[in-house]
């Protein structure tokens, strides 16, 4: 396994206008057995000697990101999917779905999902798999999914990983030293192979702690309001 190193940060928020406006579909539990359209995309991103960022904002969707020394260029692949009451209708709004990635500052590579505003019952999802040098930044933003996550946390480094409904899967040396906090609201912590010194205010919801103390080298923040946190040492 070759791990993310680097920051990697995910972040997501509740999002409440477009959960409003029917951009999940579904009715309460009940398999949605309607037709979906599919297209998968592909953008290759030449790495150069400035990249040292990546920003990614989505909002259905599976996300996986990985990373090895000297990946270049950086791959973000996926598939875009749109799920309507006929094929017909799902193959026509699949233009509606849209993945843009951008290098405006030169500095940072943007990915952003884009997708209407209003969903007219419609599903909308895009599962995004980002293939990165070693020593980036990540800010990625998610409202439902699986995210999962292989990296090595460098003496500074952060990761923040917020996620509305769904799974955090994050996966890091056993050796890390970080301060860390995990917290869900309705679900699961389940921490593996790893040595962490709880905090006075842990509770089954919330760990809070230190990995490998005394020395913190870098900061570890997951939030999940609905779903389960897993951390592997590996």
């Amino acid at each position: 396994m070759n791990p993310v190193a680097g920051r990697l940060i995910l972040v997501s928020s509740l999002l409440g206008l477009l959960l409003a406006s029917g951009c999940g579909g579904g009715d309460g539990g009940s398999v949605d057995t309607r037709p979906w359209a599919e297209e998968p995309f592909s953008f290759e991103v030449p790495a150069g000697t400035d990249l040292a960022a990546l920003e990614l904002t989505g909002f259905n969707g599976s996300i996986a990101v990985s990373g090895a020394p000297g990946v270049d260029p950086i791959s973000v692949t996926g598939l875009r999917r749109v799920q309507a009451d006929t094929i017909e209708d799902a193959n026509l709004h699949l233009a509606d779905l849209k993945v843009e990635v951008s290098t405006p500052s030169g500095t940072k590579v943007l990915v952003k999902t884009v997708q209407p505003s209003v969903s007219a019952g419609r599903n909308y999802v895009v599962d995004y798999t980002i293939s990165l040098p070693q020593d980036f930044d990540c800010t990625i933003r998610s409202l439902n999914g699986e995210i999962t996550a292989s990296l090595t946390l460098p003496p500074s480094g952060t990761v923040d990983i917020r996620v509305t409904n769904g799974n955090i899967d994050l996966r890091i040396p056993q050796s890390t030293s970080a301060a860390f906090t995990a917290s869900v609201a309705i679900g699961s912590i389940t921490l593996t192979n790893l040595t962490l010194v709880d905090d006075p205010g842990s509770t089954p919801n919330a760990r809070i702690g230190t990995l490998n103390p005394p020395s913190a080298g870098g900061t570890i923040s997951l939030h999940v309001v609905n779903g389960t946190i897993t951390v592997h040492g590996v």
